[in-house]
């Protein structure tokens, strides 16, 4: 149900997931028919801020957006859930705001946690380009993981996500920046970041140069 003004919004949401599985050639004592349902209930809010501003003679428009996402899912037991195209999404900004951590349809993770995340845009108030964003975010787990993809996955007990922070932008009309920092602070090492350049002066022609670390790969 979402509500929105100019100035911010909340989406309260509530689902069900259910899954039937009708299978056959199941392993000794492994049913051959077997159900899922899993309730879903998350909170979306945010609120943008802006004011007029004046860089080196550029006139901007500067943003402030602050943006809290809760989400709720009770545990299900399922290990004895097959597993065809499961996979755990990589880290990022768009994964701090999604309901499930796992693609596909076969794994749906329990979650009572909180994403706290800051936006800031300069954004040039006669083209409307973009020219600087700056973002931080984190998600806050009150309760640990108890689901994985297969039986011997590591379940995850930290109560603090990985700090992610994104610096981007768009210089001018044809070359755009962006970069991206994942922080772990259990460890208080710096788990990856990447940096990257594209280039597009005109309609077939792109040109892109991009580096990436993650550590112990």
């Amino acid at each position: 149900w979402p509500l929105q003004t100019a100035a911010f919004f909340i989406t309260p949401k509530i689902g069900v997931h259910s899954t039937r599985y009708r299978l056959d050639k199941q392993a000794l004592g492994v049913p051959d028919n077997i159900t899922r349902s899993v309730p879903i209930a998350s909170v979306d809010s945010g609120v943008t801020f802006e004011r007029p501003l004046d860089w080196f003679g550029m006139s901007l428009t500067q943003t402030l957006e602050p943006r809290l996402y809760y989400v709720y899912i009770p545990y299900r037991d399922q290990s004895r859930l097959p597993n065809f195209d499961s996979a755990r999404y990589d880290t990022s900004f768009a994964q701090l705001f999604t309901e499930n951590q796992f693609a596909g349809g076969d794994r749906i993770n329990n979650a009572n946690q909180i994403t706290a995340a800051l936006t800031s845009r300069f954004i040039d108030a006669e083209t409307g380009m973009e020219r600087l964003r700056l973002a931080v975010g984190q998600r806050y787990y009150f309760a640990d993981s108890k689901v994985t993809l297969t039986p011997y996955d590591t379940l995850r007990t930290k109560t603090l996500s990985d700090f992610l922070a994104s610096v981007g932008g768009q210089v001018n009309r044809s070359t755009w920046l962006d970069s991206l920092y994942q922080f772990n602070t259990e460890l208080n090492k710096t788990e990856r970041y990447q940096m990257g350049v594209r280039y597009a002066p005109q309609t077939g022609h792109v040109a892109s140069l991009r580096y990436r670390y993650q550590r112990d790969t």
